[in-house]
């Protein structure tokens, strides 16, 4: 069985980008690692659906 290094959070936020840390992915370990928040739907605008 390989061993796996450990990375702290510090060093992995480190390499992202100023517009990727605050819109970009977060890291939830329960999860799985680094996801997508799930876009909010923003009231007043429609579903887009077909007919």
């Amino acid at each position: 069985m390989a061993f796996r290094k450990t990375i702290s959070q510090d060093e992995l936020r480190e390499k992202l980008s100023p517009q990727e840390r605050a819109t970009g992915p977060t890291y939830q370990a329960s999860r799985g690692g680094w996801l997508q928040e799930p876009t909010k739907p923003v009231p007043g605008t429609p579903k887009g659906g077909t007919r």
